[in-house]
Formats: C-alpha cells, sequence, structure tokens
C-alpha cells in the first residue's frame, strides 16, 4: 500500500511535462481555426494552423532536450494531429467555401479528414512496429499532417494574397482538398526538414537569410506563404527524382553484388 501511495504523490519533474504542453499548446491554436472560421477570420485560422504546426515541429525535440520521450507523448502527439491538422482544416474549409457544395461539399471535407486519419495510422504502425524501408532516413512517405494541413487550406491564403474570387470558387477549393488528401496518404517522397543539414561554413549565409525571410514575411505576410507553399510543392518532384536515381543505384549495387557472389 506505501508503494502505490508513494507513485501517486511521486514528484515528476518539469522537463516531462514540457513536451506535451507543447503539443496541447498545438491543439488549442489548432482549435482557434474553428473559432475564426466562425467568425470569417480566414487570415487568423490559417495562421492558428501556421503557429499550431509551429508547436507540433517543437514537442518531439522538447521530449528529446529533456530526455521525457513516451509512448503516452506519442499517442498525444498523434491524437493531436488528427485534430488539429486533420478535422479542424476540414471545418475550415468547408465553412470557407465548400458549403455552396451542400452534402457533396461535406463529403469533400469529411474525405480531407480521413485521409489524415489514415495517414497518421499507418505512421503509428511504422513506428510501433519499426518498419523501415531503404528511403526512410531520407524522405518522409507522403506529405505529413501541417503541411497537408496548410496545403487544403492554400485556396485561402492565396486569396489574402491577391484578392481574387476564382480562390473562393467551391470547385477550385474541392479540387485542392482532394489532391491534398491524396497526397496526405499517397507514398510519394516528400523533403523531410529534419534530414535537412547546412555546412558550418554556410552558417552565417544561411542565418542572414533567415532573417531576410522573416522580415519580408511581415511586409508581404500572404505573397510569401505563398510562394513557401508553391517551393514545398515543386520540392516533392525533385525528392521523387532523387528517390528514382537511388534506388537506381540501389538495384545496381545489388545486381553487382549478385553477379561477383557468382
Amino acid at each position: 500500500m506505501k508503494n502505490k501511495n508513494k507513485k501517486i504523490f511521486e514528484n515528476i519533474p518539469v522537463g516531462k511535462i514540457v513536451p506535451n504542453l507543447a503539443t496541447l499548446s498545438a491543439l488549442v491554436f489548432g482549435m482557434m481555426q474553428v473559432k475564426f472560421a466562425l467568425a470569417s477570420n480566414w487570415e487568423y485560422a490559417v495562421i492558428a494552423v501556421v503557429i499550431a504546426a509551429f508547436f507540433d515541429a517543437t514537442d518531439g525535440r522538447l521530449a528529446r532536450l529533456f530526455n521525457s520521450c513516451s509512448r503516452f507523448g506519442a499517442e498525444l502527439d498523434s491524437l493531436s494531429d488528427f485534430a488539429v491538422f486533420g478535422v479542424c482544416p476540414s471545418i475550415v474549409i468547408y465553412l470557407y467555401s465548400l458549403s455552396s457544395l451542400n452534402r457533396i461539399g461535406w463529403m469533400i471535407s469529411a474525405f480531407f479528414a480521413v485521409c489524415m486519419c489514415l495517414r497518421l495510422a499507418r505512421f503509428n504502425t511504422h513506428d510501433i512496429e519499426n518498419i523501415k524501408t531503404p528511403l526512410s532516413g531520407k524522405f518522409f512517405t507522403g506529405v505529413p499532417a501541417p503541411a497537408g494541413a496548410v496545403l487544403a487550406l492554400f485556396p485561402i491564403i492565396l486569396f489574402n494574397a491577391y484578392g481574387l474570387e476564382i480562390f473562393k470558387n467551391e470547385y477550385f477549393c474541392a479540387v485542392d482538398v482532394v489532391i491534398s488528401g491524396l497526397l496526405c496518404i499517397s507514398k510519394l517522397p516528400t523533403p523531410s526538414i529534419k534530414k535537412f543539414h547546412i555546412k558550418r561554413s554556410q552558417f552565417t549565409i544561411f542565418m542572414i537569410c533567415a532573417f531576410l525571410t522573416i522580415g519580408i514575411t511581415f511586409a508581404y505576410t500572404w505573397r510569401v506563404f505563398c510562394v513557401i507553399v508553391l517551393l514545398y510543392i515543386i520540392s516533392i518532384f525533385f525528392c521523387i527524382r532523387k528517390m528514382k536515381r537511388i534506388m537506381q543505384e540501389q538495384n545496381d549495387y545489388n545486381y553487382v553484388k549478385q553477379i561477383t557472389n557468382k
């Protein structure tokens, strides 16, 4: 009985809590998407998901920093991601434009949420079963959850940048949402920031470029967002090309190895 009481009243290091607080912060900002969408504040809805993506990117790093990685934290992060980057963007884009398509618009919104759910389930399965592929360490498989949410909300970003009514068109938004959902569950290689490295000699130049980018973003927020999203889409094609080259090199290596063994 004493041992049970000790476990109940055992002190928990703050470092164990910080990563989970970052995850819950992402959830709160993600839920604010819906709040802003209900008030037709589409700009703030997009900014909320960007802030949520920032917290989502930091929780894992904080867990490793404080040596507090746990199964509970991983499950909490996954559930939060589904709400923040799956359910909430679906509701936002429905309220923004797809509601004009009535039931079909709702089905398209639900389709995106289902795709996000499937993507996260696949990710969790690979993580639990430690499933690895030759390309696992180089690329993401499919578009990750935060990027998928931003792609689904891309029409709002375009409208805020250029103010053209075409970007509020329900058919344009429907196509964008369907493509975004398919990219999430696809097996296409997509860029991984975790695998991005810079040389020490390029660090100063990188920091100057990052500072300039932040300054330009404050001045031309929505157009910079457009450029970032377009660059991300283009980078997928480069990843596909690089994947083919890696696979070809791997096949050549296996062929040579097979011949030499004979």
